[in-house]
């Protein structure tokens, strides 16, 4: 049964937390402060309320705390900027979010229209003049009209769950590739697909090097996932080589009576190891795997390899 809430049933840490699940964009707004002098004559603060209101007029709002020192400051700016940061300015987020008294010392900005200041390096900003201001509980909400604008394309900061992160295109943006052609289907932007087929590919340069030493693909596969392992079960051997029962057994028999396999039986449990002649055997086969993913994972940098096969054990984590 759904309760009727009331204030006294909302819990502002864990409102704040829940809040948090809404990723946000990283600002510092700044202004002219008319009481400060010298560099004290600015004020910056980081927020991430800022959002836009509409596009005709060009107007903008960002809310401030009612207890921030600089909030009177806010509140009589004629103009104010809003920096938008880029992926790499979490320092400055962290300087402009900290108490200070002089927040501009050795900071890199000009001055723009009211004399709010503009920070280096951002991913955009917006020079906005003061319209509206409104009471929002235990914050000021400032409306303002944008007069400029600045973009870099620079990737920008967000803020998630309580951490900086840095945004990326999702993958259902992702466009066929245009040498796909007009007739490409269904399976050419398919994730089984494509995984499936990379790893056709991939056993298929390994292929003429298995027929050379008198194994099937299968036998490899029996074999390469025993290679650095102390011996596994049969269940494990299947779950490593992604095979059935009934085809590991199969190959089992005949890698064991070829000398490349060994199987040792503890009461009731049965390991599975490489004799040393398999481990032989084996050592070369898997030097020539490691150098075709080397390949294949060459068009990628060293970060992206890294972070694909990252994706891939996720996914394997998911469907187990």
């Amino acid at each position: 049964m759904n309760q009727a809430l009331t204030e006294t049933t909302i819990d502002p840490m864990a409102f704040r937390n829940a809040l948090g699940n809404f990723a946000t964009g990283v600002t510092i707004v700044t202004a002219r402060d008319d009481a400060g002098e010298g560099s004290n004559q600015y004020v910056g603060t980081t927020a991430s309320s800022f959002n836009s209101v509409s596009l005709e007029p060009p107007l903008v709002l960002w809310s401030i705390d009612k207890r921030a020192r600089s909030l009177e400051a806010y509140e009589k700016a004629e103009f104010f900027a809003v920096n938008v940061l880029a992926a790499d300015q979490v320092s400055l987020s962290n300087h402009f979010a900290r108490p200070q008294e002089d927040k501009f010392s050795g900071i890199d900005y000009e001055l723009g229209l009211g004399d709010a200041p503009l920070l280096k390096g951002c991913a955009a900003q917006f020079e906005c003049e003061t319209k509206y201001q409104y009471e929002g509980g235990d914050h000021i909400i400032i409306v303002g009209e944008v007069k400029r604008f600045h973009t870099t394309g620079r990737s920008g900061l967000m803020f998630h769950r309580g951490k900086y992160v840095v945004s990326s295109f999702h993958p259902c943006n992702e466009q066929l590739p245009d040498d796909l052609g007009t007739d490409a289907g269904f399976v050419d932007d398919y994730l089984h697909y494509l995984v499936g087929r990379s790893f056709d590919q991939l056993m298929t340069k390994l292929t003429s090097v298995l027929h050379s030493q008198g194994l099937d693909e299968n036998e490899y596969r029996v074999m390469a996932s025993l290679g650095g392992k102390d011996g596994c079960s049969l269940k494990e051997l299947m779950h490593n080589s992604i095979l059935s029962e009934e085809v590991v057994n199969d190959k089992l028999r005949g890698l064991c009576a070829a000398g490349l396999l060994s199987r040792e039986h503890h009461g009731d449990t049965t390991r599975i190891k490489l004799t040393d002649t398999g481990r032989q055997k084996l050592e070369p086969l898997l030097k020539v795997a490691k150098t075709n993913e080397a390949e294949a994972l060459g068009v990628f940098t060293a970060d992206e390899a890294m972070m694909f096969k990252r994706y891939l054990r996720r996914i394997i984590a998911w469907t187990e």
